[in-house]
């Protein structure tokens, strides 16, 4: 019982250090809206505007292949200076999709190219690469299938803001917006966890000057700043998070811009966002093996190298997690034991480092408070959200341990998406089967349950309310893999 008291006391103290270092962003984010207004200034004379080429990655994307090729020919950018290319590795109909849409604004008179490749080398960033070898422009705007960029979305950003005006500007990113953020609980629970980073972490990064991240779309590199960082390599599976450390790294600075919305769609379902998370968690791994020691020798300020440490290791809290669901039970009922049935208090460490979890979800609040909605919304979205988050730490854990111990980096699961329009209609080949990790799910939700059960039949209901999330977080994850399985036996 030693050693599991220890395990448990040293995630303890681990995760607190991440709810400190949460709680230390969200003071200075709240310190920082003193600011004062920003000043717009005066846009350039068009014939000094720079070229900008609009990528579109797609794979397998028949829903938003469409709407996204639209999105981007319509921008309101001089046609002289707009270049666009659909990069297109699809094996389904989109690759025909796209390529009709290609055909349509041409007809229009845009700038545009469809790339299709054959094979996926390099996945995503083998797509962006190849592209930036034929692509025109200054600048390089990135835009995932399933983005809808609004038509000044240039403009704004590059006349009117005029971000690249700084030379030492390499990226620019946008916050995400979430177009079907309402559609359920799941993606309600998954826009209150993503309004932290967008609203509290990426503005006070970009602020204080500290490292930050280009996240893969809605937004906009200086190819000189790629190209200088040695260009999208295939590495990892986050290269969009490796390139930004890069570049960073190079002396380049990222520039965030909150009050800049990049319109989404979230995963519909717990498959789709399971396999979201478990890229994100292997590939942020893979960045921390391949560049935390050059940041280490780099002559960066300390707060600056603690600072990118805390952030690169954020997906470390979830093996954390994991651990704590299982200890929690087994030091309970051990307490209970050793007192005849009645519960010890915990010592006040305890009770000050747990305090200390508070963190996150005071930054939920500011953020879900930041984005205007009602406080009722906020009560009645966060128990999910925390559910969600220990519902996927163990195949989050997998992943990061196959980071570890496997030489390849990994295929690049796409995360398949439906189309508001479409969510009723079975989605045939992008319906998406569950692995093996749902059995575990369900079986650390089972032990929870009946360590749960052990407490009740002790009389101690208090004790058990900690147990349920962690009984409702991986029971639901499961449950809801569950029913996908069925559907995909029906079809």
């Amino acid at each position: 019982m030693e050693v599991i008291v220890v395990l448990h006391a040293t995630c303890l103290i681990l995760l607190s250090a991440y709810a400190f270092h949460q709680a230390v962003l969200l003071l200075l984010y709240l310190g920082a809206r003193r600011s004062g207004a920003r000043v717009v200034p005066q846009a350039p004379s068009p014939d000094r505007l720079p070229t900008v080429t609009v990528q579109i990655p797609l794979f397998n994307e028949r829903y938003f292949a469409e709407r996204v090729i639209a999105a981007a020919a319509a921008q309101d950018y001089p046609r002289d200076k707009l270049h666009i290319q659909v990069l297109d590795d699809s094996t389904d109909d989109t690759a025909e999709i796209a390529r009709r849409a290609v055909a349509r604004a041409r007809r229009r008179g845009v700038c545009i190219e469809w790339i299709h490749r054959t094979n996926r080398t390099g996945y995503k960033a083998g797509a962006l690469a190849a592209g930036l070898t034929r692509a025109r422009g200054e600048l390089i705007a990135i835009f995932d299938a399933d983005f809808l960029p609004a038509p000044d979305f240039l403009r704004r950003l590059i006349c009117e803001r005029r971000v690249f005006d700084d030379p030492r500007v390499g990226f620019a990113q946008t916050r995400w917006d979430y177009l079907n953020r309402d559609v359920s609980a799941l993606t309600r629970a998954q826009a209150m966890t993503l309004d932290v980073h967008f609203i509290i972490e990426q503005t006070v990064r970009s602020r204080r000057g500290l490292f930050m991240n280009f996240n893969g779309s809605g937004g906009i590199w200086r190819r000189a700043c790629i190209e200088d960082a040695g260009g999208w390599q295939d590495d990892t599976l986050t290269e969009d998070l490796d390139l930004s450390y890069r570049a960073e790294l190079r002396g380049w600075r990222g520039v965030y811009l909150a009050d800049e919305a990049a319109p989404s769609e979230l995963p519909g379902d717990v498959l789709a966002y399971k396999r979201q998370q478990a890229r994100w968690a292997r590939g942020t791994l893979q960045t921390v093996c391949k560049l935390m020691p050059k940041i280490a020798a780099s002559p960066l300020p300390f707060h600056c190298k603690l600072a990118a440490w805390m952030h690169l290791t954020g997906y470390f809290i979830h093996p954390l997690i994991l651990t704590m669901s299982i200890t929690t039970p087994l030091l309970v009922l051990d307490s209970l034991a050793a007192a005849g049935g009645e519960l010890t208090g915990l010592p006040m460490w305890v009770d000050a480092i747990s305090a200390l979890t508070l963190a996150p979800i005071a930054s939920m609040f500011v953020a879900h408070a930041a984005r205007g909605r009602p406080i009722l919304h906020f009560v009645r979205d966060l128990p999910t959200s925390l559910m969600l988050g220990i519902g996927v730490s163990f195949s989050n854990t997998v992943a990061m341990l196959r980071a570890l111990v496997e030489k390849e980096v990994g295929d690049f699961v796409r995360t398949p998406k439906l189309h508001r329009d479409v969510l009723c209609i079975t989605p045939g080949p992008y319906l998406l089967r569950p692995d093996w990790t749902m059995w575990i799910e369900l079986g650390l939700a089972l032990y929870v349950a009946g360590m749960t059960i052990a407490m009740l039949r002790l009389g101690h209901w208090l004790s058990v309310v900690p147990m349920l999330i962690y009984v409702l977080g991986f029971g639901g994850v499961w449950l809801s893999q569950a029913l996908n399985m069925l559907r995909a036996m029906e079809s």
